[in-house]
């Protein structure tokens, strides 16, 4: 009868297989054998990550910039390498399986991401460029290729670990004793990485919601939730650019208590720019996005 770990494992050799059917298998094997860790893992390589904070480190691609140059065309933008601005060069990618794979199938080799507008504003003034522009970052396929292929060869390692330790599993069931054996094992997946970039450890959360053009003023409410408990992760919590922020958060829940839309939306903006150019991305670049969403 078939063994379903290695199966498995000829499946991670097949190179026509695709990674969403084996990252799928994977799952179902872990569920059947109850390693949460495992299962926790590969549900969200296959659903795709809510929270930056479980991200692995292999899902951040490297980043490059580029503005778009009316004469020219798209043009390189140089990031400094140091400074706050380096956290700029790396960018979590929280698709799931299945939307990476469409990137995959397509025609461009490289794709690109939106640059929150606040934070384009923010270079460009921090540049040489005597005109005003749009600045989008950029990064390659193969990026994505390296993410999947990682998770595969976790994988593969998994269960040749299983079959190591006596665990196959007849067609689609596994013995008690298995179970037991599986409960045991240390699991190494992926650890996470620590600190915002470009889309900040906020982005996808509950606050940032997509209203339409309509001011939600209890969405706000949450935003400023949000925003208040990444502040306490700051470490430059006495910097005046920051005693600044603060202020205008004040101001924020001011306007909000007042249902003022004129003065929440330039408050907003003041936010973005002021926690952009302080370095706390994750609070500048979900702003940014917010502000969009109200405006169009």
């Amino acid at each position: 009868m078939a063994k379903l770990v290695i199966e498995l494992q000829k499946e991670c050799l097949n190179p026509a297989l695709s990674y969403a059917n084996l990252f799928q298998k994977a799952y179902f094997i872990a569920q059947k054998l109850e390693q949460k860790e495992m299962v926790d893992f590969l549900k969200n390589e296959i659903n795709g990550y809510k929270n930056i904070d479980e991200l692995p480190d292999i899902r951040y691609v490297d980043l490059t910039y580029k503005a778009f140059n009316p004469m020219r065309g798209w043009i390189p933008f140089q990031i400094p390498s140091t400074g706050i601005y380096s956290k700029l060069l790396k960018g979590p990618i929280f698709l799931s399986v299945g939307e990476m794979q469409k990137f995959l199938d397509a025609e461009d080799s490289v794709l690109n991401t939106v640059v929150p507008f606040e934070l384009q504003r923010e270079l460009i003034k921090n540049s040489n460029m005597f005109f005003d522009t749009e600045i989008k970052a950029f990064f390659s396929k193969t990026q994505l290729v390296r993410i999947l292929d990682t998770v595969k060869n976790q994988i593969l390692d998994w269960s040749i670990d299983l079959e190591r330790k006596g665990i196959l599993g007849e067609d689609c069931i596994f013995s008690e004793k298995e179970k037991e054996i599986a409960k045991t094992m240390t699991l190494i997946v992926n650890g996470n990485v620590n600190g915002a970039n470009i889309v900040g450890s906020m982005t996808n959360s509950s606050a940032t919601v997509n209203n339409n053009g309509k001011l939600d003023f209890e969405s706000l409410r949450l935003l400023v939730e949000q925003i208040k408990k990444e502040m306490e992760k700051t470490q430059t919590a006495d910097s005046e650019e920051v005693v600044v922020l603060k202020e205008k958060i004040e101001q924020l829940e001011q306007s909000i208590d007042n249902r003022d839309e004129s003065s929440v939306v330039e408050t907003l903006k003041a936010i973005a720019a002021g926690a952009i150019s302080s370095g706390i991305w994750s609070i500048g670049s979900t702003v940014s996005s917010y502000i969009s969403s109200i405006t169009g």
